[in-house]
């Protein structure tokens, strides 16, 4: 007979809840719930490259040696960084994916019951994060045409720690201004600009650290260089953070495989920029079509891989499941703001076909 020891009870409370970050399910599991072969599959519902890795990175992995442990100090990542950045090494750190960064912060500067800002609705990870710190989450709505309510984040500044704005915000796609970006800067706060989409956008506030050292630039490689399954990001900050950044993250935080394809993603961007381009293109298609059909069917202007599409008399669960009926899936929200909206994905010009064949017939029926 075994002994209970109720352990549970030493969890820490803000940690005892099961609420989680929901993350995107596999092809296979997309397959068996859609009834489609997993061939036809079409994932446009996490930004993903739907061209997948270069093959120059393809034949990178196949060089690796697995026995070996990978470089603590990041030395020729950063150096890759550097020069693709224009940054000097001394400002930039990788991180497992820009989440392990975002983990990073909170544990750095975020104590049990310090408030956390971010701008809802936005990427799901800065409230998720808090949560994990024991932090108080404050999210200040966006404006109707999904601006950021600058006002109330002056108000918040005093009395908070840290903000997360994505620029391009995910997932509705605009961007954060310069001159919002210095007001929120000189207020004091420390800002953090989530950059993942931006060899999308094209737009970046990172010239600001050199004036402002609480500005963290966030970057990735999992949008635009296709290797979103090996978990490589990277921020941008002052030398001082930078130093910090690197002390406390894991030593080993970036695996072998995750380095090499990074640096030769680097090493190759001019044809893997060829993509990015693309996907750009295939986003104007589905902005086209979408025009056709107002107002049974809107979009918010998108600087990202991606599209939030606003449906005048269906619910986006509902356009969900009809299009998961044809084997494609999209993102949906639970937030009743975007109650009747689904995110779509930029796809490969195939996949446009099929996506805009579906909902053609969603919005006619």
């Amino acid at each position: 007979m075994s002994k209970k020891n109720n352990f549970l009870s030493r969890i820490q409370p803000h940690l005892r809840s099961n609420n989680t970050y929901q993350g995107v399910i596999t092809t296979a599991q997309m397959s068996e719930h859609s009834g489609k072969d997993i061939k036809s599959v079409i994932r446009l519902n996490a930004n993903e490259n739907p061209y997948g890795a270069n093959e120059k990175i393809k034949q990178s992995l196949q060089r690796i040696d697995l026995h070996l442990y990978p470089d603590p100090n990041q030395t020729t990542l950063r150096k890759a960084l550097s020069d693709y950045t224009d940054q000097p090494e001394e400002r930039l750190m990788a991180g497992a994916g820009g989440d392990e960064i975002i983990d990073l912060l909170m544990r750095l500067f975020v104590s049990p019951g310090d408030m956390v800002l971010d701008c809802n609705p936005t990427f799901g990870m800065y409230s998720f994060s808090a949560k994990l710190a024991g932090a108080k989450l404050i999210s200040i709505p966006r404006k109707h045409d999904w601006a950021i309510d600058l006002e109330r984040i002056i108000e918040h500044s005093n009395t908070s720690k840290i903000i997360f704005i994505a620029s391009p915000n995910n997932p509705t796609g605009n961007l954060l201004s310069e001159s919002e970006a210095i007001e929120i800067l000189d207020s004091g706060i420390l800002l953090v600009v989530d950059e993942t989409y931006f060899e999308f956008s094209n737009n970046s506030l990172a010239n600001l650290t050199e004036e402002y050292d609480n500005l963290i630039i966030l970057r990735s490689f999992s949008k635009w260089a296709g290797i979103a399954g090996l978990r490589v990001g990277y921020a941008i900050s002052s030398p001082d953070l930078t130093n910090i950044l690197m002390a406390i993250k894991q030593p080993y935080n970036i695996n072998v495989a995750g380095e090499i394809a990074a640096i030769t993603a680097l090493n190759y961007r001019g044809d893997i920029l060829l993509n990015v381009k693309n996907l750009l293109e295939q986003r104007t298609i589905l902005e086209k079509f979408v025009k056709r059909y107002r107002p049974k069917i809107n979009y918010y202007p998108s600087h990202g891989n991606f599209l939030l599409c606003h449906f005048e008399n269906m619910f986006g669960s509902d356009v969900y499941k009809k299009l998961v009926s044809e084997g494609i899936f999209v993102r949906t929200f639970s937030d009743p703001l975007l109650s009747k909206c689904v995110r779509i994905s930029s796809g490969t010009p195939e996949q446009t076909d099929r996506l805009l064949g579906a909902l053609k017939n969603i919005v006619i029926s």
